[in-house]
């Protein structure tokens, strides 16, 4: 584990009772904190000691001939690994290796271990893990309230079987990935002690073709009916699944295709990668659930900020299906009948205090209502059907109110967050417990407030009244009050809505506020438009989307924003197959994953074994590695093991990946020196002179597609004018060329040839480019004078211009006058490396522009307009 992941230590109030899945340790054996070694011991045995099941119950809890066995072997372990008796803590990361390596030195031509430390928040990922690659024999422990106990299964922990080697959960090892380390392709076994080793045994199934060489792999493949579902074909030597390659239209298994995770299809892996078109699939029914939830303000935590606790008083909510929507019934009450789906009640509410003056199917009546909403969506509903559930602003409230009550009940939802803000939180099924509960942000699918939705969508409910917050107070409950502008926080309204509400105060201030109805009336309101707007909106969608072959799609159920639903749109009606290629992570060159600033750091490297190295000092015999902070995890940018790195992978895993590395590459050199791209860009703003030897730094490697593009270009040809006496100012604007631009313009489809060519060249006129639907990166000279300049260049990594001398850009960042400018830069100077269009190179070329030297082109061969038609079909004309 890395040095800055917090230490995983044992705790002296532990107290342990045997259970099922658990090999629980009673930690007050001698009264002190020794609970990590008692587990590890205790785990030990049960591996490796060949007890019965009474047996080891005597022996965990010292009866009969075990008795202080336990304590004893226990004993002898902390001393022969040197740990002292009687702390207040033992880290694992301490002590786990000693006894590790004890144990494989003890045992060693018999057993192997490695011992895995998982804890309570529900991550598939180790907190911690120690031993060899290769081993026999795995020891988990599990970590929860500063205690360890023994795990007798690892499946137990996550109430599925789980993988040590990919550090997920499976659902039968048939369907485990085919590239796990720890699965035999042949018979399908799993665990460290596979793939089935050779003996002296040698056999070829007739039915499946493959070969055996291992006899307990021959029949456990008959006896499992694996041979049935896994063959290998006998012309390309591909073991494949028989289920998985005769689904979604594919006729039996194809030499030389392989299922690409990026894509999800079957495919040569020479031909490339498109996104595929999606195809609409027949869902079960689902539940849909608005709510909403009011709070008290009235607790201060900050009197100068006026920060204030949110403590929930009120919810409401209505649940509905789509055989529901369809009928109409979702306007109706459920107390007379029942659906099967939506449950016994169309409308409930959860409150402190009772009321009279507004109708729901059911009231709860509790001193905690966010307790009791969170429990009745675990456990009242039927959980036969998943269930979605919508706030409006909930990503930043509701749903974050929400989570600490889940989490109480010992769940850990999985979340997709950006910031601070939730995008989805979901609850998995449970068996016999809870069905899918995804909760999810109604504004991610309609942006605007909720007082909106109503003339939006000419939605017939009543208008969202004004209420006041800051009135909402348990003194008030029971009371006529009359509550002031401050009440309503009318001083943080919008002017338009601070008019509309100063007009509505002063003909109702003197209407005497009755909390207790005005909570369960304010409420329910609100939950009414959030229903309407989503049914609404799924039936507006739903109009659009469909089409001859489908019914359309279910923007609630399949879709979290706006953004995404309109892409699902796009793929599964507009999007066709072979169309869109992605382009692979590495470049089209396939080229090592080596940042510019590293190659700036250096300009030479050395291969270790399978690894590379950034630089290397040959007379010192010294390696130099430069890691991006952002890819590698740097411990200063990136200090929680959690913290998720852009490439997919956690902080932690990235770092203990790095150092599992640098292990193999310091067996066989002496030294390696590490510098992070945070330490250099610090060097770079202390060091002058360094800093222009990175400026100048001319970039001639791969293509990188992102270099072509830079955002968005302003440029004003007039700064400041004078108007006359009479003279009236005025300018043009372009807005956004990017609707028009995708309406109308041709777009390169498929996957480019790419030319690899390094070559002086001399263009200057578009005739000489002979790339006409191509990306190039090119050194190219700007003109000496052109009114609007063309090619625009990125200096100091920020700064987008477009000058006519990179030289004299880098020289006058601030820029300069006119009159005094006299540039005397020879064009090598003057020029920089260019990454652009083909069309945009050949307009450049026909205004003065010259490329000297073309490093790296990705031709392609084909266009058309065809990328976007759902532009097209959403355009209305007059």
């Amino acid at each position: 584990m890395s040095p800055q992941t917090p230490k995983v230590f044992s705790s002296v109030y532990s107290s342990i009772v045997l259970t099922q899945q658990l090999k629980k340790v009673i930690n007050n054996i001698d009264g002190k904190n020794h609970c990590l070694f008692f587990a590890l011991q205790a785990t030990l045995v049960s591996n490796i000691g060949e007890l019965t099941r009474s047996q080891f119950y005597n022996y965990l809890h010292g009866r009969y001939g075990s008795r202080n066995k336990l304590k004893k072997e226990t004993y002898e372990l902390i001393k022969e690994v040197g740990a002292t008796f009687g702390l207040k803590e033992y880290a694992a990361e301490d002590w786990v290796g000693p006894v590790v390596d004890y144990w494989n030195n003890k045992y060693n031509g018999k057993f192997t271990f490695k011992v895995f430390i998982f804890g309570s928040s529900g991550n598939y990922k180790p907190k911690y893990k120690y031993g060899p690659e290769i081993y026999d024999t795995p020891i988990i422990l599990y970590h929860d309230n500063n205690h360890f106990d023994g795990v007798q299964k690892v499946g137990n922990i996550f109430g599925q079987s789980y993988c040590l080697s990919c550090e997920m959960v499976y659902d039968k090892p048939q369907k485990h990935n085919a590239k796990c380390c720890s699965r035999c392709l042949k018979c399908s076994q799993m665990g460290p002690k596979f793939p089935c080793k050779k003996e002296n045994f040698y056999r070829k199934c007739k039915d499946c073709c493959k070969t055996f060489e291992n006899v307990d792999c021959f029949l456990h493949h008959l006896n499992s009916g694996f041979c049935k579902n896994s063959k290998q074909c006998e012309k390309c030597g591909e073991i494949y699944n028989v289920h998985d390659n005769n689904r979604n239209g594919r006729k039996g298994h194809v030499c030389f295709e392989k299922y690409c995770g990026k894509c999800g299809d079957y495919h040569d892996p020479k031909r490339g990668c498109y996104i595929r078109p999606l195809k609409p699939k027949q869902r079960d029914p689902y539940r849909l659930v608005a709510f909403d939830l009011e709070t008290m303000q009235h607790k201060i935590t900050n009197p100068a900020k006026q920060q204030r606790i949110h403590e929930t008083n009120f919810i409401a909510a209505k649940i509905v299906c789509p055989k529901c929507i369809t009928t109409g019934e979702w306007k109706q009450s459920l107390k007379n009948k029942s659906c099967k789906v939506c449950g016994p009640h169309r409308t409930i509410s959860f409150s402190h205090q009772n009321y009279n003056d507004t109708t729901t199917d059911h009231k709860i009546i509790s001193q905690n209502p966010l307790e009791a909403f969170a429990l009745w969506v675990l456990y009242d509903l039927p959980n036969n059907y998943d269930t979605y559930i919508y706030s409006h602003f909930g990503g930043r409230f509701d749903m974050v109110l929400l989570f600490e009550k889940l989490y109480s009940q010992n769940l850990n939802p999985e979340l997709i967050m950006k910031g601070n803000k939730l995008y989805e939180m979901k609850v998995t099924k449970r068996p016999n417990s809870n069905p899918n509960i995804v909760f999810r942000d109604s504004y991610n699918l309609m942006p605007m407030a909720l007082a909106a939705l109503v003339p939006t969508f000419g939605l017939e409910v009543e208008d969202k009244p004004f209420f006041p917050h800051l009135s909402n107070r348990p003194e008030n409950y029971g009371k006529r009050i009359f509550p002031t502008k401050e009440d309503y926080l009318a001083d943080g309204m919008m002017p338009t809505k601070r008019r509309e509400f100063d007009n509505w105060y002063e003909e109702n201030k003197h209407t005497p506020f009755l909390l207790d109805e005005a909570l369960a009336s304010y409420c329910t309101n609100d939950v009414e438009i959030l229903m309407c707007a989503l049914i609404a909106f799924r039936n507006e969608f739903f109009e659009t989307t469909k089409r001859a072959s489908h019914n359309g799609i279910d923007a609630l159920r399949e879709c979290m924003t706006i953004a995404s639903a309109c892409m699902k749109h796009f793929r599964t009606n507009h999007l066709e197959k072979e169309h869109l290629a992605i382009v692979p992570e590495r470049g089209y060159e396939n080229v090592d994953n080596q940042s510019l600033l590293a190659l700036k750091f250096f300009q030479w490297e050395k291969v270790i074994g399978k690894y590379k190295l950034d630089g290397w000092i040959e007379e010192q015999q010294l390696g130099l590695e430069v890691n991006g902070c952002a890819w590698h995890g740097c411990k200063y940018c990136y200090p929680r093991d959690n913290m998720i790195l852009p490439n997919g992978l956690t902080a932690g895993k990235k770092r203990q990946k790095d150092k599992e590395r640098m292990e193999y590459i310091l067996t066989q050199i002496p030294e390696v020196k590490v510098y992070w791209q945070c330490e250099i860009e610090k060097m770079l703003r202390r060091d002058r002179e360094m800093k222009k030897k990175f400026d100048n730094y001319l970039d001639e490697g791969p293509l990188e597609i992102r270099d072509c593009f830079f955002g968005g270009r302003t440029g004003p040809l007039k700064l400041f004018h004078k108007a006359e006496e009479g003279e009236k100012i005025s300018y043009y604007d372009v807005t956004s060329l990017y609707p028009f631009t995708n309406f109308i313009t041709n777009y390169p489809i498929g996957h480019p040839n790419v030319h690899n060519l390094n070559e002086e060249v001399n263009w200057t006129t578009s005739k000489d480019n002979k790339y006409p639907l191509a990306l190039l990166k090119v050194f190219v000279i700007p003109p000496k004078t052109i009114d609007i300049p063309i090619l625009p260049v990125k200096l100091d990594e920020e700064r987008l211009l477009f000058p006519l001398c990179a030289k004299c850009a880098k020289m006058y960042p601030n820029g300069g006058r006119k009159e005094f400018y006299n540039c005397q830069h020879s064009d090598r100077q003057r020029g920089w490396v260019s990454t652009c269009t083909s069309i945009e190179l050949n307009a450049a070329l026909d205004e003065g522009y010259i490329v000297t030297k073309i490093y790296r082109v990705l031709e392609y061969t084909k266009s058309d307009n065809e990328l976007f038609p759902s532009i097209h079909a959403g355009i209305s004309c007059p």
